[in-house]
């Protein structure tokens, strides 16, 4: 009895043993085929792989790759099938379908990289406009607020003396005196021109002979030069003197041949003797002047007064600034400048300058004034004393504002 115990429970563990063996041979024979579909999983994204990276290459040498590889798979599987099973757990194996999900993702977003840049790089490309434009109003509201500004001041007021000395040809300005004082007031926006002349022997205050009440005008330019003559002249007129020149005969000459010659009419009949011959004028004829004519012109005073001789001088002084704004005289412009600079002793900034040539070219209304006297002895010396009316209309002449109007 015993024994067929004994045998009925080897039968029934050999039982148990081949129900687990067929459990084993169930779940490995379900392995493999969980592998073999992943393997192929992954082989078949590898190929994706390949076939974006060897795009151009020909299709039916893509093909007979794949042909090729197909019959080492199915001998590896079918190797793979005959081992024997293991005894090991479904949850022992390892799953990789994320990684390839992932790879099988990036091409998608390497490709799609590039748009988003662009789009991008178009969304940002109208922002910089404003900025620009922005950028370029700021730039023209500062270059039209430095035109106005610029416009502004020179079209200012401007006083202007002319000082013309008594140096012969190859004498020096030291010790010299001055033979003519013209005073000159451009105004731009009224086209008007004061121009006022000076007598020689005016009576009147030198800054550079303290101890002294008055002397003759003339002689401030011997006893301290072109500064204190521009004193006396502020002091007589009290006006502020923007700019000076200094004209000698030599340098009158050359200034008059630099230009290539004036036109002038003459507003007396005489003769005068120049440098190179004996000059005959007459009352409204009109005569094209070298340097020569022009100073025997300007510094007759023989058979006139010196009121006269100073308005010859300014005649030819306002013929130089018409040659000069005439469109043919716009390039001798530069040269006549550095010739007054150099020669001529000329102190004017630029906008003085630009103030004086827009009056020219304006043809202003000159106004001839002078300062009216009578002539006095003072320890027995001759002198030209100024009334009081005269000097005080002559002030009041020249204190205009920027329009021309008397203040």
């Amino acid at each position: 009895m015993s024994d067929d115990q004994h045998l009925s429970r080897v039968e029934r563990r050999k039982r148990e043993l081949e129900r687990e063996q067929a459990q084993l041979n169930e779940q490995a024979r379900h392995e493999t085929i969980h592998h073999q579909t992943n393997e192929e999983d992954l082989e078949r994204s590898e190929s994706g792989k390949q076939e974006e990276a060897t795009q151009g290459e020909h299709p039916f040498l893509h093909r007979a790759d794949e042909q090729s590889s197909e019959p080492k798979k199915t001998a590896r599987d079918i190797r793979k099938s005959k081992r024997k099973p293991k005894l090991t757990l479904p949850f022992g194996t390892k799953r990789k379908s994320k990684p390839r999900r992932d790879e099988r993702r990036e091409p998608r977003r390497q490709t799609r990289e590039p748009e988003r840049n662009h789009v991008k790089h178009e969304a940002v490309a109208p922002k910089g406009k404003p900025r620009r434009r922005k950028w370029k109003g700021k730039l023209l509201l500062v270059m039209l607020l430095l035109l106005i500004g610029v416009g502004y001041l020179a079209t200012r007021p401007v006083t202007f003396l002319v000082m013309g000395s008594d140096a012969r040809v190859g004498e020096s300005l030291s010790g010299s005196r001055t033979d003519s004082l013209q005073l000159m007031e451009f105004v731009p926006r009224s086209r008007t021109v004061q121009n006022v002349s000076i007598p020689r022997d005016t009576y009147t205050a030198i800054p550079c002979e303290p101890d002294r009440e008055g002397d003759k005008i003339t002689h401030a330019f011997a006893y301290g030069g072109a500064d204190c003559t521009v004193g006396a002249v502020e002091g007589l007129t009290e006006t502020s003197v923007d700019g000076q020149v200094v004209i000698t005969f030599e340098t009158f000459m050359e200034l008059i041949d630099l230009v290539g010659g004036v036109n002038v009419t003459a507003t007396h009949s005489f003769s005068e003797k120049g440098f190179n011959q004996t000059y005959e004028y007459t009352e409204g004829v009109s005569y094209a002047m070298d340097g020569d004519m022009a100073l025997a012109y300007a510094r007759h005073r023989k058979t006139d007064t010196d009121g006269a001789r100073s308005n010859r001088q300014t005649e030819v002084m306002s013929a130089v600034a018409d040659k000069l704004a005439s469109p043919t005289g716009w390039t001798k412009i530069p040269a006549t400048y550095r010739f007054m600079k150099d020669e001529m002793g000329l102190e004017m900034n630029p906008l003085q300058m630009a103030s004086i040539g827009m009056t020219m070219v304006l043809q202003p209304q000159v106004d001839k004034l002078q300062i009216e006297g009578e002539d006095a002895y003072i320890d027995n010396i001759y002198y030209y004393q100024p009334t009081e009316a005269s000097v005080q209309a002559i002030r009041d002449a020249l204190d205009l504002t920027v329009w021309g109007t008397v203040r």
